[in-house]
């Protein structure tokens, strides 16, 4: 028996109500030009339509599309002026680039060192002119642009790398000499907004650094901005003395292996007892005898009776408590703390945090 799915009239007049409301808001955002005054419209969840009156000549106003307009005078994106742009010279290129006769500009700023002469725009992310290439409106200073080549999409958010005879680019941010071209290509991303390992067959790099002793055969990215060889692992560019990641246990923001603690760096903080060591909350840390706030030691404060204070609101007209405590308030029956440190006079029976 076939079973029929039926409409109910309620149903349809929800979905009538939202096509119309999103009609209307296409209708009501950018620009309007009476020919007496423009205006800039947006819409916004909150507090639904509002606009502005512009400063702008509704005789020689255009509107150039993807939220920029010019008049004589001036250029806009989103309603507002551009610092530094001239508006009779001002062009809208596309992909959110734009160029007048001094400056080329992403989004509303002006990209340093960017010929506007000779700019062109290859995708959201690439554009170049006749000295050097960019990622993002930020320059990469390319040394070989005869040879320089883009590690991946040249309009991808995954993409990170690119290099030319001379230098790896970690794309708009850093560089670093190169010792292979040929060899040199990106290490597999675990996870979204990794992907700053690259290598060749003679060495690894981190962003612009040299990745000290790593082996470029046996290297993978194992966690964000953590690597892992068959000798050991490293946080970002320098080498630990963890020998396998995998095998570490974590302590709120440290790690353990069961004979050394281990901070976020990887570096080793022995200076706790490693078999009472545990995390307390946010950034408190307590051992048989001490407190920590990150790594370092709350003087005089008490284990039996410390703990986080937790913040409290009023935002509804009644008190709540927040869910998460506070990374750098604490108290015990003596002492409030901020951090390592005691706040001289507070009343740790009657302090909150608001």
């Amino acid at each position: 028996m076939t079973k029929r799915v039926r409409t109910t009239s309620g149903g349809i007049g929800v979905i009538i109500m939202i096509m119309m409301m999103l009609m209307l808001v296409a209708c009501d955002v950018g620009y309007k030009n009476d020919g007496k005054v423009v205006t800039y419209h947006y819409w916004n969840e909150g507090s639904g339509h509002g606009s502005w009156k512009m400063d702008a000549d509704p005789k020689t106003f255009e509107d150039l599309g993807d939220k920029y307009a010019h008049d004589a005078r001036h250029a806009f994106f989103e309603g507002k002026v551009i610092d530094g742009a001239d508006g009779a010279t001002f062009r809208y290129l596309g992909k959110w680039y734009a160029v007048d006769a001094k400056h080329v500009f992403h989004l509303d700023t002006i990209m340093p060192t960017a010929d506007p002469k000779t700019f062109k725009v290859h995708t959201h992310s690439l554009t170049e002119d006749a000295k050097d290439y960019y990622w993002d409106g930020r320059p990469i200073q390319v040394a070989d642009k005869a040879s320089f080549v883009i590690m991946g999409d040249n309009d991808g958010w995954d993409t990170k790398w690119a290099k030319d005879k001379k230098n790896a680019y970690f794309m708009g941010f850093a560089s670093v000499p190169l010792a292979d071209y040929e060899s040199f290509k990106p290490i597999n991303s675990i996870r979204y907004g990794s992907g700053s390992y690259a290598a060749d067959k003679y060495q690894v790099y981190f962003q612009g650094h040299v990745v000290e002793g790593a082996d470029p055969v046996t290297f993978r990215e194992v966690d964000f901005y953590v690597g892992q060889d068959k000798y050991r692992a490293y946080s970002e560019w320098h080498p630990s003395k963890v020998k396998d990641y995998s095998k570490l246990k974590q302590v709120g923001g440290m790690f353990t292996d069961g004979v050394h603690l281990y901070n976020d760096d990887l570096q080793t903080f022995d200076e706790a007892d490693i078999n009472t060591f545990h995390h307390v909350c946010g950034n408190w840390y307590a051992d048989k005898q001490h407190v920590w706030w990150q790594e370092t030691v709350v003087p005089g404060a008490d284990v039996e009776s410390f703990e986080p204070i937790y913040s409290s609101s009023f935002r509804t007209g009644r008190k709540e408590q927040a869910s998460d405590c506070d990374f750098n308030y604490g108290k015990d029956v003596r002492h409030v703390y901020y951090r390592d440190s005691i706040i001289s006079g507070a009343d740790p029976a009657s302090f909150e945090k608001i």
